[in-house]
């Protein structure tokens, strides 16, 4: 979400009209945008990291919801639909298909992933992945509230950048480790010309991850693990979590650090069937704004 930096004092009356997410228009500088987080990441790990692609050794598709601050009119609004699958010679491929609304910002995100195994020991595979694709972006300035005749909101933005990701995947029967990008290359999503510049550029996002499972019974299992972001031009984010499996239903916890933390769960409602659920707990400043949370789901079907 793009954070203000600098209003112009003639658009605070604004805010109890449109809601906070004026924001993401009366800023006068160049902002850094960052992607949307996700609470169930680890279980639909391919929108992150291409490597992924494959490596659960069957087909896989996933459809995701999520809706950020409950209550609050036009908060963010996330879905995503992901495949996957094995094919010949280690190769692996997916789809990708996220949608991201925020007030009259919607951006639709759609790439192809390709994988490559390498066997690296008898207990470790090495996954290689790429991430082909490209972002549309629309912004309906016209529906944003402003009063009329306002240059600022007079004319809707409209833009398609490209997208080239890549990552690695370390896999072993006891632990994991991560490093990607979905997205190498910035991008444009807003831009005004003359005397108001203003813009909201997609810049690079890394993922850096791992985890241990702890065998403590032939029932149970406990992953403890991590994922840290960096974005240039914006703060990292940090999240510990800890899931534990019984029985293949999985539940756990995550604190996202100075920002959230959540609970989750993942159970089978048939052989291939999953479903799960989370809902996050705001710790930063909007929880003055909003303290009803976050929630997100996921339908996960394996062939």
């Amino acid at each position: 979400m793009i954070i203000p930096i600098n209003f112009k004092k003639n658009k605070m009356k604004l805010i109890s009209k449109i809601s906070l997410f004026v924001m993401l228009f009366t800023v006068n500088i160049l902002v850094a945008q960052q992607d949307p987080n996700f609470t169930l990441y680890n279980f639909n790990m391919n929108i992150i990291n291409p490597a992924y692609a494959g490596s659960d050794d069957t087909g896989v598709i996933n459809l995701s919801h999520r809706s950020q601050w409950i209550s609050v009119d036009n908060a963010p609004s996330t879905q995503s639909l992901t495949y996957s699958a094995p094919l010949r010679k280690n190769l692996g491929i997916g789809v990708s298909v996220v949608n991201d609304k925020v007030f009259v910002l919607r951006e639709t995100d759609i790439a192809i992933d390709l994988s490559y195994k390498l066997k690296i020991s008898e207990t470790h595979n090495l996954f290689f992945g790429a991430k082909f694709g490209g972002g549309f972006v629309n912004i309906d300035l016209n529906n944003a509230g402003a009063p009329d005749g306002d240059p600022l909101f007079a004319r809707n933005q409209s833009f398609s950048n490209a997208h080239i990701g890549a990552g690695l995947y370390l896999k072993h029967k006891d632990y994991y480790v991560t490093i990607s990008t979905p997205n190498f290359l910035k991008g444009k999503r807003y831009e005004k010309q003359g005397t108001t510049p203003i813009a909201a550029i997609d810049n690079l996002h890394m993922y850096y991850g791992a985890g241990y499972h702890f065998k403590v019974s032939e029932t149970v299992k406990i992953t403890p693990g991590f994922m840290y972001r960096s974005t240039d031009g914006e703060s990292s984010s940090t999240d510990i979590n800890a899931t534990v499996d019984y029985n293949n239903i999985k539940a756990g916890v995550n604190y996202r650090l100075d920002e959230a933390y959540s609970i989750y769960t993942l159970f089978d409602l048939t052989k291939n069937l999953s479903f799960g659920a989370a809902y996050d707990f705001t710790t930063s400043d909007v929880n003055e704004i909003n303290n009803n949370g976050s929630i997100e789901m996921l339908i996960k079907y394996k062939f």
